[in-house]
């Protein structure tokens, strides 16, 4: 058995440095045609928009140097074909390297020229990109709408290799909702049709998505099979920002089972080959995961770098969803009003000029925001510094104690200090988390609200259909202002610094509700009522008229202050939940 797998290794390895070969060998042949045709005609413009298709894989920043070229010469030319096939070589490089809002809006406009020139194959190469995009912001209805249209199109072409990866993207969508069946019918789908025409790249993206599927339902060993089975059909392809994926999938699954030293070595490998491509999407997931595999080993200060370096992402890729919807009711607005361009491109400016404002206004309000979530921030750090400081306290007296009855050894003695310490930092380091966590929870309902007042401001200046459209926009603003997904990691977070906090609010009155209980952590918090209607997306009143009827259920009178009562339940040490 083991000469077997050797000889699969060698077979694989004589593959990879075979196709890599090919792949190196077409990109040079192309880079000295480009360099034999200087002239400014479309046979130059092909030559860069196939450049541009080949390089997306292995480096999407000239990727897009090369569309941006050919989409200049197609304009200057007046040949449309070419034009829009650079938005989309253009589009889909700003994908890979996670700048959404530049991808959708390039995919557009690609869309519309296709649209104009009738070509089939270009439209349904356009719904599949754009699906893409609308995948990764997680608007999974949206996103298998265009897949399932892109899919049929070229199903009627006879275009196997399209298709398969549109049946890829389609499984992906399904394991995101959890519906694991159907994902895996897909990822099979993809795998046979890339092996019916011996297709490398849809081999090695067959192979890493059947990989994080078996990952997603527990099956370990057989991830890291398909995984190994990706990788060299990646390489030969020099398919970074494949290679990165399945990196960081193979990290993921040691770190599942438990093996920290290879998980972290594959997530670095994985964060070097994200860097390289520029993916922000990327580098962000694999910074959560080396969070985990650093806080699994005890290395708090490391793990913690690494959620600053995942929040500064995540934070980054904020605004995305906002602007994909405004760049595509723009796009929309254009293709189904082109008889009256000049109208549009008037809307299109003043658009562009209220959304100037909108960001002025962002810019402002956020800048008063982290100012006071910072100084709120410091006073949950400081309160927390102060029961370090009492803890200590303790442990000096207790220390003074042992030594009177001289009950305790020296060893002892150092050895209670140092998981003192590891306490300490471990305290400190999940009260950061939550101070965090908290900032940026706070931070995204402001902006989403600041974007709820300003779509309604668009709406009394604009037409009745662009009305409509803002309506359908605030509806999905509204829809992402009260996420539980979000409450659940806050509650996790929460949980991990007041460990017994929501146990004895339930002993002392178990009637409360689940928003009660939120009320009550925010106010454990110290949070003003302004902030807390904020994060519970309600008025001031409503949040006055919780706190009068939280008061009633835990049973307090009038001299009794309901602050004091929540900040003082956990050092009431004769309730059972605690002493217990």
């Amino acid at each position: 058995m083991k000469t077997v797998f050797v000889f699969l290794g060698l077979q694989l390895a004589l593959l990879s440095i075979v196709l890599a070969d090919d792949k190196k060998a077409s990109l040079d042949s192309l880079q000295q045609a480009l360099h034999q045709h200087p002239e400014s005609d479309t046979v130059r413009v092909n030559i860069l928009n196939e450049l541009g298709y080949e390089f997306w894989i292995v480096d999407p920043v000239q990727s897009v140097q090369y569309g941006q070229q050919a989409l200049v010469m197609a304009e200057s030319l007046g040949y449309p074909l070419g034009a829009a096939l650079a938005q989309r070589v253009v589009g889909v490089a700003h994908w890979a390297q996670g700048n959404y809002e530049n991808g959708l809006s390039f995919l557009m406009k690609s869309l519309v020229q296709y649209q104009s020139l009738q070509d089939s194959l270009g439209i349904a190469n356009v719904l599949l990109n754009i699906g893409l995009i609308y995948s990764e912001q997680r608007s999974y209805e949206e996103a298998l709408a265009y897949y399932e249209e892109a899919y049929r199109t070229f199903q009627s072409l006879k275009n196997t290799e399209r298709q398969l990866h549109t049946a890829i993207h389609i499984g992906e969508v399904y394991q995101a909702e959890e519906n694991y069946a159907l994902a895996q019918q897909f990822f099979q789908q993809a795998l046979h049709f890339s092996d019916s025409i011996n297709y490398t790249y849809g081999l090695g993206s067959s192979y890493l998505r059947l990989g994080q599927l078996s990952l997603a339902t527990g099956k370990l060993n057989q991830a890291l099979d398909y995984c190994y089975q990706a990788l060299p059909f990646q390489k030969a392809r020099e398919n970074m920002h494949g290679k990165s994926l399945t990196y960081y999938t193979l990290g993921s699954i040691e770190r599942a089972r438990e093996n920290y030293a290879a998980a972290e070595k594959h997530l670095l490998h994985a964060l070097k080959k994200a860097t390289k491509v520029s993916s922000r999407q990327n580098r962000k997931d694999i910074y959560l995961e080396l969070k985990e595999v650093a806080q699994a080993t005890g290395n708090y200060q490391q793990a913690l770098a690494y959620f600053e370096n995942y929040h500064a992402l995540q934070d980054s890729l904020l605004n995305a969803e906002k602007l994909r919807e405004i760049v595509r009711l723009e796009n929309r607005h254009e293709l189904e009003k082109k008889e009256q361009q000049l109208l549009v491109q008037e809307q299109s400016m003043e658009l562009m000029q209220q959304e100037a404002q909108m960001q002025d206004f962002f810019r402002n309000g956020l800048l008063i925001g982290i100012v006071t979530l910072g100084f709120i921030g410091y006073l949950i750090v400081s309160r927390q510094r102060l029961k370090i400081q009492k803890n200590k306290e303790l442990l000096n007296k207790n220390r003074e104690v042992f030594q009177s009855r001289q009950a305790l050894d020296q060893a002892e003695l150092e050895n209670a200090q140092l998981k003192q310490k590891e306490l300490a930092q471990e305290l400190e380091y999940k009260n950061k988390e939550l101070t965090s966590y908290t900032i940026n929870f706070i931070q995204k309902n402001e902006l989403i609200e600041e974007l709820k007042v300003s779509i309604q401001q668009m709406k009394r200046q604009a037409e009745p259909e662009v009305r409509q459209q803002l309506t359908s926009l605030s509806r999905l603003v509204d829809h992402n202002l009260h996420i539980d997904r979000e409450w659940e990691d806050f509650k996790r977070h929460f949980e991990e610094v007041h460990k017994d906090f929501f146990a004895l609010l339930k002993y002392h009155c178990p009637e409360l509700s689940t928003g009660e209980l939120k009320l009550c952590a925010l106010l454990k918090l110290n949070m003003s009522m302004k902030e807390m209607a904020n994060i519970l997306g309600i008025s001031p009143d409503s949040v006055k008229t919780a706190r009068y009827r939280l008061r009633k259920k835990l049973g307090l009178g009038r001299e009794d202050k309901l602050i004091d009562f929540i900040i003082n339940l956990e050092q009431n040490s004769d309730n059972p939940v605690v002493s217990g």
